[in-house]
């Protein structure tokens, strides 16, 4: 796998957008990103998570989504249309940093139902040649995890005109790397959609000290 050097200032060339329009509509119809675990809402998780590693972040939520406005971040709407799923809020989130004044050499997105981001993940995902670089745990692609080139903008956009809204059908077309993680704990891209899920994110940080709620994970080989 080609890699790219990785200067240190390299945070200065990442955005992120935290995908943070969804319903879990198996835990009550309630906004994912306000949902608690062990006392901390998604949303203040990721934000956490992606914090020191971009330049900037965003927020990609419905006009709906009203608390969104608390946190004073950049908020983006799906493009081209409302409630087209996760590829609406990408297209927002290139279209966005694509025009920014210094624009990023790479934009993060990822859900915001994930408790358990990596450490790593912006370093890694971000020293790829490619034009989409794809998170990977347990033989699975998570496809909205990934770092996108902004110049992926109109091509997307053109997509979205043809009405196919799959983020894997889209990446199908793109030059894509996969960055696998390894998964021998507990999958860091486990994702929150049920009483279940909620119940098994809470007890792994029960086994987990206070300032480990975001985990740091060895690259597979």
């Amino acid at each position: 796998m080609a890699v790219q050097s990785h200067p240190h200032d390299m945070k200065n060339s990442v955005v992120a957008v935290i995908l943070a329009g969804g319903q879990a509509r198996r835990l009550g119809g309630r906004d994912k990103a306000l949902i608690s675990v062990n006392g901390r809402r998604l949303i203040d998780k990721c934000i956490t998570a992606l914090e020191p590693h971009c330049h900037r972040i965003a927020l990609s939520v419905q006009p709906e989504n009203s608390w969104a406005q608390d946190y004073g971040l950049p908020l983006l709407y799906d493009r081209p249309t409302p409630n087209i799923g996760p590829l609406g809020g990408i297209a927002a989130a290139l279209y966005w940093a694509d025009n920014q004044a210094s624009k990023p050499a790479w934009v993060i997105t990822t859900p915001v139902d994930l408790p358990f981001i990596p450490t790593d993940l912006v370093e890694r995902l971000t020293r790829q040649e490619a034009d989409v670089a794809v998170a990977c745990s347990d033989g699975q692609a998570h496809h909205p995890v990934a770092a996108w080139k902004p110049s992926l903008t109109s091509s997307l956009e053109n997509f979205l005109k043809n009405g196919t809204q799959s983020v894997h059908k889209f990446q199908s077309v793109c030059k894509v790397l996969s960055v696998k993680w390894e998964t021998s704990a507990f999958d860091p891209f486990f994702n929150i959609n049920t009483p279940e899920d909620l119940t098994a994110a809470e007890d792994i940080l029960k086994t987990m000290t206070p300032d480990k709620n975001i985990i740091a994970s060895k690259a597979a080989s």
